[in-house]
């Protein structure tokens, strides 16, 4: 299956850079499918289509470090697993970020200097914000990029950031003030 997404790619160094991202990232996006899917084979399904979609777009995405890519592709990885899932199941259930993408590995991502508490509140928020903050603050895209990302409108994305850095502004004064 290599082989197909490599015959896409326009560069030897392009294949080279896919096929580093490919053998250090499939298994963690096996499992982030995974955890939506519930299925080994659905999972590798979608696995292989985020890869091919990667792999279609790979020369937009050259500028960006691993740990970027990576970033993008766990989210990806995660939303296209959910409206596979969605589609195979009239009455789905909603699969939140923390079941796709383990606090563990989030914090593992996680710039030096980060706190536990500080990634438990970003877990706690609400998708749609939870998925802009880690896109923008922990892998450094754009609220461009991002709203690309998320297929949503550039001020969407600006609104919603807002609101998100709000209240988590909110829960770290709540718990200065617990201590």
């Amino acid at each position: 299956m290599l082989g197909v997404y490599m015959a896409l790619l326009e560069t030897e160094e392009d294949r080279e850079r896919f096929d580093k991202l490919y053998r250090q990232y499939r298994e963690q996006l096996f499992r982030i499918a995974l955890s939506v899917m519930k299925d080994i084979c659905s999972a590798e399904d979608v696995v292989s289509e985020v890869f091919m979609i990667i792999a279609k777009n790979f020369s937009a995405l050259r500028k960006k470090t691993d740990r970027e890519l990576f970033g993008y592709i766990a989210i990806i990885t995660r939303n296209r697993a959910i409206d596979i899932y969605r589609r195979q199941k009239s009455e789905a259930e909603t699969v939140t970020f923390d079941e796709a993408y383990s606090q563990t590995e989030l914090m593992q991502n996680a710039p030096t200097g980060e706190t536990d508490e500080a990634v438990k509140l970003i877990l706690r928020l609400s998708e749609e914000h939870r998925d802009i903050l880690i896109l923008k603050y922990y892998y450094g895209f754009s609220v461009h990029e991002v709203a690309d990302m998320l297929k949503l409108p550039y001020d969407t994305v600006k609104s919603r950031m807002k609101r998100a850095k709000k209240l988590l502004k909110d829960e770290l004064n709540k718990a200065a003030k617990k201590a």
